[in-house]
């Protein structure tokens, strides 16, 4: 049999036949597809179905009750972005990335990959072109209300999967940026809309020296004393409920606003850190943790240009009021509330840690 690159004068192989940019482009815009393909794969479960063996699609799909021709396009479509290799005809491997989609990972991406792939989430993406151009928020058409949180604090199996989803990107991303700080001088820290208290679970487990405070919603109390229990930590940490814009616990020498303020408005954002720099006292520091939108653009890990806080906008911009602030927009935040910003930590990486005191 011959093989040849029909119409290539090149002797590269045929790599310059097509015109890279507009491959790229099929690609990106083609990515919706590999996006719901791995939402697909970490709902049926099927990294945890490899089990730490090479196995054929026949038997992943005995494994986990899927259609065998199905599930053989589905790994086959994700060989091309390093979930799964196929090591010899029709027999298939985890990859890299498919091992983080393991849920016995330490840091399994599974739920943040079913999260992103929840129709609700496509839904609102939907009508993204409907927020560039009237700049209103699609969700209140598609959901019927101004803010995601509203929509999931009446929908528990939608909270469940949402919260996951965060677990997942505090491990992947703000409990590195946490733990990046140095802690020696902090007694207690109280951790304001803390969720089930992962971040703070990790800087706790990390200090044994330090005590903290996690507030939230009440709702989320008794599932956060669980979670703080399960760990250890239920000596160590208390939890409160509470309504972070009307006040926020006392006696911490350090509070933390961990992907707290991307969520809301410069009113209530402000709102919310006057009433931090209410409690806080004259020695006192508020660590915060966001993306920041004017942080450089690094190279990926497939080469390509991606900007965590530029991408995570788009979110804000349709899920809500809010958005990804550059380090300007925070500091003015900070001198509306009372506050100034003393230093910056990881300014170039995904997320950033300022360490904010009283002006």
């Amino acid at each position: 049999m011959i093989i040849t690159n029909v119409g290539s004068r090149s002797h590269d192989g045929g790599a310059h036949v097509h015109d890279p940019a507009a491959v790229r482009l099929v690609e990106i815009t083609l990515g919706f597809w590999i996006g719901q393909a791995v939402g697909a794969f970490a709902r049926l479960g099927i990294a945890d179905a490899f089990a730490g063996r090479q196995r054929t699609a026949d038997d992943l799909a005995a494994r986990s009750d899927c259609d065998p021709q199905g599930l053989l396009r589905l790994l086959r479509s994700l060989t091309g972005v390093g979930v799964v290799r196929e090591v010899s005809p029709g027999v298939f491997a985890l990859d890299e990335l498919g091992q983080h989609l393991r849920t016995d990972h330490p840091q399994s991406m599974r739920d943040l990959a079913v999260l992103q792939s929840e129709p609700w989430m496509w839904r609102v993406f939907e009508q993204l072109q409907h927020a560039v151009t009237t700049g209103a928020a699609p969700i209140k058409n598609v959901l019927g209300t101004d803010h995601y949180w509203t929509w999931l604090h009446g929908r528990p199996e939608a909270r469940l999967v949402f919260d996951a989803g965060m677990v997942s990107v505090a491990k992947a991303l703000q409990i590195p940026t946490a733990l990046s700080y140095d802690y020696r001088e902090v007694r207690r820290i109280v951790d304001v809309g803390g969720g089930l208290g992962q971040v703070l679970t990790a800087i706790l487990t990390a200090h044994p020296h330090i005590s903290g405070t996690l507030f939230d919603q009440p709702a989320t109390v008794p599932d956060a004393r669980r979670a703080l229990a399960d760990a250890g930590l239920a000596e160590r940490c208390a939890v409160v409920g509470g309504d972070m814009f009307q006040a926020v616990p006392e006696g911490g020498d350090t509070y933390l606003l961990s992907f707290v303020l991307m969520d809301w408005d410069d009113e209530r954002a402000v709102r919310l850190l006057r009433n931090v720099a209410a409690a806080l006292p004259a020695y006192g520091r508020v660590l915060v943790l966001d993306c920041l939108v004017d942080r450089g653009t690094d190279a990926s890990s497939s080469g390509h240009r991606f900007h965590m806080g530029r991408t995570v906008d788009l979110f804000q911009m349709c899920m809500g009021s809010a958005r990804v602030r550059s380090r300007a927009e925070f500091e003015d935040l900070y001198a509306d509330a009372g506050l100034r910003l003393h230093a910056l930590h990881l300014p170039q990486a995904p997320v950033s840690l300022m360490e904010v005191t009283l002006a």
